[in-house]
């Protein structure tokens, strides 16, 4: 799955489940959706926090951005 619909999934996921999520890579090349509180999370570079109305932070809206125009 692409990093976009990478973080309209985890925007959902936040919904359903009422927490906060990150969007980053584990180091295997692929997207994958964390919960925030979830310790493994802090391991994922980068990392996009994401929550119920979207990606939270202006900093991670950046990042995501250019993360696309690389085709990641």
């Amino acid at each position: 799955m692409d990093l976009k619909a990478t973080l309209k999934r985890a925007a959902n996921l936040s919904r359903e489940n009422d927490c906060d999520m990150v969007v980053g890579d584990d180091g295997t090349g692929e997207w994958i959706i964390m919960p925030l509180d979830d310790p493994r999370s802090d391991s994922l570079a980068p990392g996009i926090i994401v929550d119920k109305g979207g990606i939270r932070y202006p900093e991670d809206i950046d990042t995501a951005n250019n993360l696309m125009r690389q085709g990641r």
